[in-house]
């Protein structure tokens, strides 16, 4: 559930931008997530932490796959005192990157775009997994 307060975080800015917050962000269910870990992933890593989520995000009728960190325990955890986690758009459209630009160090350094998408690609199959996954058990009356 930690990826779901990171999403919502890097998606409501762009929902009140367009004035439709109300309805921008419906979850594909819960959030549909999966933990991932580098040592337990048969394709190349390629975030800057060992861990973290990916998570399926209904925004505006797209489907978009998100990676977010853990929630960080090295600095205080308080109501209104928070460090979210950062989280980061997984996709092989370049276009799509650019909305994490703020948090393009949770990416491993890569010498060009080219390398960072075919580092993600795979993740991004995984993710659209999730989202085909929930899309059978989600209500199609939204």
């Amino acid at each position: 559930m930690e990826a779901a307060a990171a999403l919502v975080a890097l998606a409501l800015p762009l929902a009140f931008a367009a004035g439709t917050a109300e309805r921008a962000v419906q979850p594909a269910s819960t959030f549909p997530e999966i933990a991932i870990r580098k040592g337990e992933i048969q394709h190349e890593w390629p975030f800057s932490v060992e861990e973290g989520r990916l998570a399926c995000v209904d925004f505006q009728g797209q489907r978009i796959v998100i990676f977010s960190e853990p929630w960080r325990e090295d600095v205080p955890q308080e109501f209104g005192n928070m460090t979210l986690p950062r989280s980061v758009i997984v996709s092989a459209n370049p276009l799509a990157l650019l909305a994490s630009l703020e948090d393009r160090s949770l990416y491993l350094p890569f010498d060009g775009l080219e390398t960072l998408i075919r580092r993600l690609a795979p993740f991004e199959r995984i993710g659209a997994e999730l989202c085909e996954a929930d899309a059978g058990t989600q209500d199609k009356k939204i």
